[in-house]
């Protein structure tokens, strides 16, 4: 089935089942993943491992993929309205927004269903399935980023939106290694271009222009990688003005072999869709508890920690070079 038919059966799903519907079997999970916006490369990889889940505990849970088609918080919040009538058991989402998002979980909570978040935060909910520690995340960005323009300059951020969780925390971690290694850092301008490559490359442009001293860039969101690199790379910049960012490595290999970026940092992309449903998966059956680690099918055990809202894991950073970018396919 394609991706687009899986859209359209699970917004079937939640029209069908909204009158009255009675939740599954009672071996049998009801999970929503929800991503911040569909049909772009990244979250497209994050669903290859939600799907690889759902075989593999199939009988045990129905996993349903659904999200907006724009990176708003607005749509996401009505899917979710939508959705609790149809009682699913759990519903796992990757907040555009970590407040405005918050009444129609608490609501949804108060409807006995699970609240997990994935990707971007939310300030409310029952567990974080966490991209990557979000300080270690910064800190890794800053140091591929000095290992190629030294530690001193003017450098600019390309990020997705200034309310997107996981975008906050990490220029949050970007500015602390900044204030605490390496001083004669400047950050002199930060741009949301959404996710969208087109913008992403057309405000690389405009710093480019407007900042002759520009001596670094760090673009975050996978769409907008390709669009920043692509302004320095026709500017005739490469080498004077780098670039660091996440990416997924097939957004990325051709830059990364062609020499235009040096370093991409990222994490396993399918593998956060498969540690999510098998989280919630985890939560809805035995519970999940402060240090007691929990099976993750063929990722493993995690082990969830205290954090100032709920409980929380996290996956490991990954860095993409040349020479190794094509071990990985996502």
């Amino acid at each position: 089935m394609s991706r687009i038919s899986r859209l359209l059966v699970a917004a079937l799903i939640v029209v069908g089942l909204a009158a009255g519907m009675s939740r599954a079997r009672a071996e049998e999970y009801r999970i929503v993943v929800m991503p911040k916006v569909v049909g772009i490369d990244y979250f497209n990889a994050v669903e290859e491992g939600v799907i690889d889940a759902g075989k593999e505990l199939e009988g045990k849970v129905e996993v349903i993929w659904m999200g907006p088609t724009q990176d708003q918080v607005e749509r996401q919040i009505e899917m979710i309205d939508n959705l609790i009538a149809t009682q699913p058991h759990a519903i796992c989402v990757a907040s555009n927004d970590n407040a405005a998002i918050v009444p129609i979980l608490r609501r949804a909570s108060r409807e006995g269903i699970k609240v997990l978040s994935w990707d971007g935060d939310a300030d409310f909910r029952d567990f974080f399935v966490n991209l990557v520690d979000y300080d270690e995340f910064g800190k890794g960005l800053v140091e591929a980023l000095v290992k190629e323009m030294g530690p001193e300059g003017d450098i600019a951020i390309i990020t997705t939106s200034f309310t997107a969780p996981n975008q906050v925390k990490w220029i949050e971690g970007i500015e602390k290694h900044i204030a605490a290694a390496y001083p004669g850092l400047k950050i002199v301008d930060t741009r949301p271009a959404g996710e969208n490559t087109e913008r992403a490359y057309r405000l690389t442009q405009d710093l480019l222009k407007s900042m002759p001293n520009l001596k670094g860039v760090i673009a975050l969101g996978v769409p907008n990688v390709p669009g920043a690199i692509d302004a320095i790379k026709e500017a005739g910049m490469i080498g004077k003005v780098a670039i660091v960012g996440n990416a997924t490595p097939n957004v990325a290999r051709k830059y990364l072999k062609d020499g235009d970026v040096k370093s991409i940092l990222l994490w396993d992309a399918p593998a956060h869709g498969y540690l999510t449903v098998y989280s919630a998966y985890r939560l809805l059956t035995d519970g999940l508890e402060e240090g007691v680690p929990y099976d993750a099918g063929r990722m493993g055990q995690f082990t969830p920690v205290k954090d100032n809202i709920s409980l929380q894991v996290s996956l490991p950073i990954m860095t993409f070079t040349k020479d190794n970018i094509d071990d990985f396919n996502f």
